[in-house]
């Protein structure tokens, strides 16, 4: 018998609460990162930021 982590934390309620919410946390951090990155890469471009 193979045993599929994902498929274990899908039979069981709590589980399937807690990685539905760290998936979306770890979705909207992401989305920050790269619009963080974005506009630094931008100021960086027009040299608004020297370094």
């Amino acid at each position: 018998m193979e045993r599929n982590p994902f498929q274990l934390a899908m039979l069981d309620q709590d589980k399937r609460a807690k990685l539905f919410l760290y998936i979306n946390i770890a979705m909207i951090a992401t989305t920050f990162f790269i619009a963080f990155g974005t506009i630094l890469f931008i100021l960086i471009a027009l040299g608004i930021i020297k370094f």
